[in-house]
């Protein structure tokens, strides 16, 4: 199974029939959308991945004018739900239940304003280290010095924190000393802030994990997704 998850940026707008087929060409099973965009954005994207082939899609929406996440997929998903009600924006996390695992979709916030989508996250993950989990998608969040070329995020902590509850941030395992950033701000200035942490069991049955920088060097958006194959 392969997990696609991108920051389509503001709900793909004029781009999004290009979005759409960068999409198909990486045929991923499960898509993680974010920046998914309310009111007719939402419709227009839905409408699209639909016929793409992805008719299975969560749904609760952001308001207009706000952004969350979408998750599609191909194969039908036994139940989804926001993650915590208690969230001012709780279309920002939002947990999906496959056959074999669970998904969390996560869009969090700039700066201080991530903090209780983190707190929620890690309350949630926490006790489910034992089952097949994972939270994927834009985390707005980078270990200084080694997810950015300086310190600027003040919630690097809680990086530390989830694989504290003993998650794994896959990319970063698999590439320790790796520098590559799947976002650039307009000061040209990088950071890897789109992750993947997964439960041990499921971490034990990943294949590849990788970023695509096309997308993000031809102006589709300015992340590259993230994607990561499942056995």
């Amino acid at each position: 199974m392969r997990l696609l998850a991108w920051n389509i940026r503001q709900g793909g707008g004029t781009r999004l029939p290009a979005i759409v087929a960068a999409l198909a060409r990486h045929e991923a099973d499960v898509l993680v959308l974010s920046e998914y965009r309310g009111g007719d954005a939402a419709l227009r994207l839905r409408e699209a991945l639909e016929r793409l082939g992805y008719p299975h899609a969560t749904a609760l929406r952001p308001p207009p004018g706000k952004s969350g996440v979408l998750v599609a997929a191909r194969r039908k998903f036994r139940a989804h739900a926001a993650l915590s009600e208690t969230l001012p924006e709780p279309y920002r996390l939002i947990e999906v239940e496959f056959g074999g695992f669970a998904l969390c979709g996560v869009y969090m916030p700039n700066l201080l304003a991530k903090v209780p989508y983190w707190e929620a996250l890690i309350a949630a993950l926490a006790p489910r280290a034992a089952d097949k989990v994972l939270a994927v998608g834009d985390f707005n969040t980078c270990r200084a010095y080694v997810d950015e070329p300086g310190a600027i995020d003040r919630c690097a902590h809680f990086m530390d924190k989830v694989a504290d509850i003993g998650f794994c941030d896959l990319w970063r395992h698999r590439y320790p000393e790796g520098r590559e950033f799947s976002w650039y701000s307009h000061r040209g200035n990088g950071f890897r802030i789109d992750h993947a942490f997964l439960s041990p069991a499921l971490a034990r049955r990943a294949a590849a994990v990788r970023y695509s920088h096309d997308e993000r060097l031809c102006g589709l958006s300015d992340h590259s997704p993230l994607i990561l194959d499942l056995r």
